[in-house]
């Protein structure tokens, strides 16, 4: 069936598109959304953390350049260029050119993330839900589940990039509850309408201490756990080259790259005669 959900594209670029209110003053139709897809170049969760070292620079006095917030998480400027595209169309972000904000929802959803990811998925629910992608799963998912490669080639048709974009859409779809994935059956389905519950209300004081408490010593635990990890992976070379080298190619040296390392797995999971 021909779906609705291809009039627009993304070119994966930091740009904004004009107010509405700006195109009627100047007596011109208003473009429809675009149809961004995250960034290939970092997974979700990689993503967030971008966005978390975002929420730790912004003072609000001013914007945080691109290259600084790419040296606080330690990921390349490429890479957090590409991301931020996507981290914008959906609300968590204002982008211009190389230089980034955070928003009140991006705020909302990063200090939930930090002590409670379930109700972190809450708040980036509603903002998943207006994004082109929500209309288009449910479109597809219409019918009943999808395999996880199909929905994926499904919201990437039509648009420019490696296949990992649309992966990484259902992913992104599926940590704000709006589709549901069975790791089982590798099939999405979409999500029940009853099926997030409401944040509880808050608890008493002692609870919310001891909840507190907990929650710094997991930060800590995974602030620990990322330095170390990132130290490690610096160190790592792939095909003759460091992570940070790899980050920071351009998008078709970096997407031949991923073809690469494809063909030397092909060939050596290929059955032997």
């Amino acid at each position: 069936m021909s779906s609705p959900f291809s009039h627009r594209t993304d070119s994966g670029t930091d740009r904004k598109t004009e107010p509405r209110t700006a195109a009627k003053r100047r007596g011109r139709r208003a473009a429809p959304p675009r149809r961004t897809l995250p960034s290939y170049r970092a997974n979700p969760l990689q993503q967030i953390n971008i966005l978390l070292g975002l929420a730790d620079l912004d003072t609000g006095t001013g914007p945080v350049q691109r290259a600084v917030l790419a040296q606080h998480v330690g990921i390349g400027v490429a890479t957090v260029g590409d991301c931020m595209t996507f981290l914008a169309d959906i609300g968590l972000v204002e982008a211009g050119r190389g230089q980034y904000a955070i928003t009140r929802q991006g705020r909302a959803f990063t200090e939930t993330w930090r002590c409670d990811r379930t109700q972190a998925r809450l708040v980036l629910r509603p903002l998943l839900g207006t994004h082109w992608s929500a209309a288009a799963a449910a479109y597809h998912l219409a019918d009943g589940p999808l395999p996880q490669e199909e929905l994926a080639r499904l919201l990437r048709a039509g648009l420019p990039g490696v296949p990992m974009r649309g992966h990484y859409m259902v992913e992104w779809l599926d940590i704000a509850l709006i589709v549901e994935r069975d790791e089982q059956r590798l099939e999405v389905c979409l999500t029940a309408p009853d099926a997030p519950k409401p944040p509880h209300a808050p608890s008493p004081k002692g609870d919310e201490e001891r909840t507190q408490e907990r929650s710094e010593q997991t930060s800590n635990s995974d602030a620990t756990a990322d330095t170390k990890a990132h130290s490690v992976a610096s160190t790592v070379v792939l095909l003759g080259m460091t992570r940070p080298e790899i980050q920071e190619l351009p998008d078709a040296r970096y997407a031949a790259f991923l073809e690469g390392i494809l063909q030397t797995l092909r060939g050596a999971l290929a059955p032997t005669t």
